[in-house]
């Protein structure tokens, strides 16, 4: 009987599972000897549905970002995902009717903190090419410095000379320019970048987005996964499985050999790889003291992994005392500013918004990114009680005491529960998700994506120096940092998963 290739996906995320489901329904289900090892105890990877205070929330991805073409919305109207008789996370657009507060402790008016929105708005959309310089302002206010946006090399300093030009033509002030901040903010939730001055501006117009609404899946992003898991037979899918090293490029039958941190080891042909970014810059730090790859990757392949950004986002849940608390976007003054209350912590100075996950609920929650991400892991929920409370009072003006803030209708506002993500500091992901950094490019994405070895007919590559017995495909990589213009995201995600399958289905000559 002809062995059967044994295929070992590393990762149970989007990922990972888009593969496994992939190769194992279009396979005659008996092609592949298939498993798919988990370092953690639950499937999903960086998606976590949870719940808190009897709502359902997601403490990692969170959006269907468009959900015209979408793969994720697609399989979530399969699974019957959309909707659901409780109510879930970001059920509806409350932030739509946000106030602002300012530092000082007075409302901002919507005609002041409008039209920074829409400078803000129009500033991304050029940045990703999806608008003209002579659409973004009336009279050109801001076209006049167009030949510092095609000079600039980074998201960041874009922005920054954007809104210079935009407030000398105005003469707008402080104000403004902590409005615009604020906005800026928001951005680096998006992208997971610590300061946009960090990403790269030309990547930006890289990036696609899929048209229309996005939305939050009503019963969960975790039923997608699990719709994905469905099809596998009990015992594919392994938890609890951590890959300490990875040998490959042997001559042996089995080419790939996976060391376990219980100390077992597995022998493979491929190897699909999807775990983070993150785990695999840590796993090439230490490559000549035992790193995750043996021998180490080649040098294309982890240039690119040092290049490329990765950052952490977290999320902070706070359960309150009262339900009709207000969506409330957060306008800081500048660090240097003598006028700052000292009061506020820090990690609170760049977070925009704190918003009910959806009306009537007295859930709020927060967006933290970068170094205020990581500093939001080490607190105690009593610190993190006394900032937040701290924040609101400085910002509306209503008074803190003994732990309780004055509220909104002449209640009183308390936060009885805390709950917070803790992507940065879990060893299996080290952080949240990718970007294109200042000095990196799409093509690291691409070279990300590479499967290795490189077969060289010639000979000279690699441990065997009969290239003609190297075997193809031995270690392959896939996760929303392997693709070119839908990085970070789920489904880049699974685009990611898709594509390592079809390499092997069309290996094997399997229909696909």
């Amino acid at each position: 009987m002809t062995k059967k290739p044994r295929i070992v996906i590393i990762g149970a995320g989007m990922a990972g599972l888009t593969a496994a489901n992939k190769l194992y329904t279009h396979s005659n289900n008996n092609t592949f000897d298939l498993s798919v090892v988990e370092g953690g105890s639950r499937i999903g990877g960086r998606i976590n549905t949870s719940e808190f205070s009897s709502e359902k929330i997601e403490m990692g991805a969170t959006w269907i970002h468009g959900i015209g073409g979408s793969p994720v919305y697609k399989i979530a109207e399969e699974a019957g995902s959309l909707v659901s008789d409780e109510p879930w996370e970001c059920m509806d657009s409350t932030v739509d009717k946000a106030r602002t507060f300012a530092e000082g402790g007075f409302e901002v008016d919507p005609s002041v903190v409008e039209p920074i929105s829409g400078l803000f708005n129009a500033l991304m959309e050029l940045a990703q090419r999806k608008k003209k310089m002579k659409e973004i302002t009336q009279n050109d206010v801001v076209s006049g410095s167009g030949g510092i946006y095609g000079n600039a090399t980074s998201v960041g300093s874009f922005l920054k000379s954007a809104f210079e030009a935009y407030r000398d033509a105005t003469g707008n002030g402080s104000l403004e320019e902590a409005i615009f901040t604020m906005f800026s903010n928001t951005q680096r939730t998006y992208t997971s970048a610590d300061d946009l001055s960090t990403l790269d501006y030309a990547a930006e117009s890289e990036y696609q987005m899929f048209p229309g609404e996005e939305i939050t899946i009503a019963k969960g992003y975790v039923s997608v996964i699990h719709h994905l898991a469905s099809v596998l037979p009990q015992g594919v899918i392994q938890l609890n499985r951590t890959v300490a090293k990875i040998e490959w490029e042997s001559c042996e039958e089995c080419p790939v050999k996976l060391h376990f941190s219980d100390g077992s080891v597995v022998f493979a042909d491929h190897v699909i790889v999807t775990v983070s970014l993150g785990v695999l810059k840590a796993g090439i730090e230490n490559d000549d003291e035992g790193g995750l790859f043996s021998p180490p990757l080649p040098e294309f392949k982890s240039d690119a992994i040092k290049r490329l950004g990765y950052g952490v986002v977290n999320k902070l849940f706070v359960e309150v005392s009262e339900r009709n608390f207000p969506s409330l976007q957060l306008v800081f003054d500048r660090e240097d500013s003598d006028s700052k209350f000292v009061k506020i912590p820090w990690w609170m100075r760049r977070t925009a918004t704190i918003a009910p996950i959806h009306s009537n609920s007295k859930v709020l929650l927060s967006w933290f990114a970068g170094k205020e991400a990581l500093e939001l892991e080490k607190l105690t929920d009593e610190e993190i009680i006394d900032g937040v409370l701290t924040t609101i009072s400085c910002l509306t003006g209503k008074q803190v005491k003994n732990g309780y803030v004055n509220g909104y209708d002449d209640e009183v506002l308390r936060i009885t529960k805390v709950l917070k993500s803790k992507w940065g500091g879990d060893p299996l992901f080290r952080g949240s998700y990718s970007y294109v950094a200042v000095g990196s490019s799409g093509d690291d994405l691409d070279a990300l994506a590479e499967p290795l070895p490189k077969i060289n007919k010639k000979g000279g590559e690699g441990n065997c120096h009969d290239q003609t017995k190297v075997h193809e495909l031995q270690v392959m990589f896939a996760g929303e940092a392997t693709h070119r213009t839908h990085y970070s995201t789920t489904h880049g995600a699974y685009y990611s998963g898709l594509r390592e399958a079809n390499r092997l289905l069309k290996h094997y000559k399997c229909d696909f």
